[in-house]
């Protein structure tokens, strides 16, 4: 199967991830062993026009936000990562600032106040690496020309978050961008009618199966993210290698062990089966269960290998909000040889058969997996990035008070606000930041086309 991608970079000079000092990611570990932990510096900062209205109902939103709780950051991730990652507070006290920075609040120069907000930091005693492996900027939003809720460096340590006037923080934003900082991109999504992957093409959209697709906090990552971090371990993703029948327990079950996720060769690809179920042991901040909003199985297309830009193959057509019939039953590349065909799915189960190089699956009853035991590897982080544009996405428009309520996990329209995707999201990056000369920044879409 051929594969052809549209790639749309936009240059800017002197825009990176590396921003200043700070660490890589850590590796992921097995779920069984010491959780690895990230330590993030939250910053609350100032400008010399605009202040955060009340600065410590500021902190102590953060605090709550970032660390407190099954809801925070850290709880999320523990919980997506079956306790392998988290995040942890760099500081005693949770969160540092505010900080007033010698800048002005417009134009928004992301890489000025990350210079500046680190240097304030490190001059009140946290020096990056040595003190914190993470940092995260709260920066007030009235006023304010970014056009973002916030940023993240894909992969890296940096994140930028506007809070409202309400003194609050979009959590949706905060997973999201977090989500780049582990290498995620924009999720998007291809039609495949009928489940042909001969006929692949580009879709409007995005998958909405995780926060990087517009699910928002309500739902976990997609197989492939997980995979690519090594957070389904114990023989939880199978790589396929000969023909055979499946029982794929649900991504996020709340139980341990199980298979959940196949990948499958597919020419110089992967092609990666989940199925996913409401998840009752864990509830996001809207009262609702994760993953309420996502049901059946589903797969995604991870161009040569590549788990963090993987794409939903929808097989059926059309888009939005009220777009849910995106589950699969068969799928079949004849070019490759390779089937795939859901026998039943629901009530937290489905059962898959996978037929590779022509050879058909064993009739119904007989051999489960086939001796199909390996896992596939988890994906190495390639240093760090430079943010993504968030136009478009859900973490475009700042966190201000008057911006309307989400909608449920799975029903945002992430296209809604416009704008075009090769947009400079950084404009008059600092002194700072002129040695590291130009750089591409992260391709926002990467659109493909299958024949």
């Amino acid at each position: 199967m051929n594969q052809r991608a549209r790639t749309r970079i936009a240059t800017a000079a002197a825009t990176t991830a590396v921003f200043a000092a700070g660490a890589a990611i850590p590796a992921a570990h097995a779920a069984e062993e010491t959780p690895s932990k990230n330590r993030v510096l939250v910053v609350v900062v100032d400008f010399k026009d605009v202040k955060h209205p009340d600065a410590e109902a500021v902190r102590e939103n953060a605090r709550k936000d970032y660390f407190d709780g099954s809801q925070s950051i850290a709880g999320y991730y523990t919980k997506v990562s079956q306790g392998a990652f988290t995040y942890v507070p760099a500081a005693e006290d949770g969160v540092v600032g505010p900080y007033e920075l010698d800048l002005p609040q417009n134009p928004c120069d992301a890489g000025a106040v990350r210079s500046a907000a680190a240097a304030a930091a490190e001059a009140d005693g946290y020096t990056a690496d040595e003190d914190y492996d993470s940092i995260s900027i709260l920066q007030p939003s009235a006023g304010s020309d970014c056009g973002w809720a916030g940023l993240g460096s894909v992969p890296g340590p940096n994140t930028w978050l506007q809070v409202g006037e309400d003194s609050k923080i979009s959590r949706g934003a905060m997973v999201h961008e977090f989500g780049h900082n582990q290498g995620f991109g924009h999720h998007e999504r291809d039609e495949c009618p009928d489940g042909d992957l001969g006929s692949c093409t580009t879709a409007e959209g995005y998958s909405a199966k995780t926060p990087m697709g517009g699910g928002g906090p309500g739902v976990g990552f997609a197989a492939p993210e997980l995979i690519s971090r090594g957070w389904l371990p114990g023989g939880q993703a199978v790589t396929v290698t000969k023909s055979a029948n499946f029982t794929l327990g649900s991504l996020y079950s709340g139980k341990a062990g199980g298979v959940r996720a196949l990948d499958i060769p597919l020419g110089k690809d992967r092609l990666v089966v989940e199925y996913r179920h409401e998840d009752p042991t864990y509830t996001d901040g809207d009262g609702g269960n994760l993953d309420a909003a996502v049901e059946g199985v589903h797969a995604y297309l991870a161009p040569e290998g590549d788990y963090n830009r993987s794409r939903l193959l929808d097989p059926t057509p059309g888009e939005g909000e009220d777009k849910k019939d995106d589950a699969v039953t068969t799928l079949t590349d004849q070019g490759n040889k390779v089937e795939v065909e859901v026998g039943r799915s629901g009530d937290g189960s489905a059962t898959v058969s996978v037929s590779l190089d022509g050879v058909p699956a064993p009739a119904a009853g007989s051999a489960k997996s086939g001796g199909n035991t390996a896992a596939p590897a988890p994906q190495a982080q390639g240093g760090q990035g430079a943010p993504v544009s968030e136009k478009g996405t859900d973490a475009d428009a700042p966190a201000a008070p008057e911006q309307p309520k989400p909608e449920p996990a799975g029903t945002q329209d992430l296209a809604e606000t416009g704008g075009s995707s090769t947009t400079p999201l950084i404009a008059g990056v600092g002194a700072a930041l002129a040695l590291v000369g130009g750089v591409f920044l992260y391709a926002l879409r990467r659109r493909g086309r299958r024949a």
